[in-house]
């Protein structure tokens, strides 16, 4: 997603909900319940890490809650990781309206990442 921020358009923000501890079952029945989902083994914890990209429209919040619900996931064991790639050094960046309405769900830490852009070689 890119939003605009004091008239500028290079700036892009993505929005992913971490659960940093499952199981193999875990993460193969979020994989299946729920759009948007990638999972990673973590080799120092002994768990995997499921990822769930979100958007501006939540189409996936609600299979989501669902699944953490069922699964019991404790609070300390997910995220909300904003991302946010810019081209100028921008001091100040709003999170978007969305992310208020997933933490009415899951209430969890939101953890901020700031990247410069990928520059490509062109040579």
């Amino acid at each position: 997603m890119h939003y605009p921020v004091l008239g500028v358009l290079n700036i892009k923000i993505d929005v992913t909900f971490r659960l940093l501890n499952l199981d193999k079952y875990q993460a193969i029945t979020l994989l299946r319940e729920v759009d948007g989902v990638t999972y990673d083994h973590h080799l120092q914890k002994s768990c995997f890490v499921g990822s769930v990209s979100m958007n501006q429209s939540l189409d996936n919040l609600d299979d989501l809650n669902i699944f953490f619900v069922r699964q019991q996931i404790p609070l300390q064991d997910c995220d909300i990781l904003i991302t946010v790639t810019s081209t100028h050094n921008q001091r100040t960046v709003a999170t978007p309206m969305f992310v208020n309405k997933i933490l009415k769900h899951i209430d969890c830490q939101l953890t901020f990442s700031f990247h410069p852009p990928k520059i490509t070689d062109t040579l």
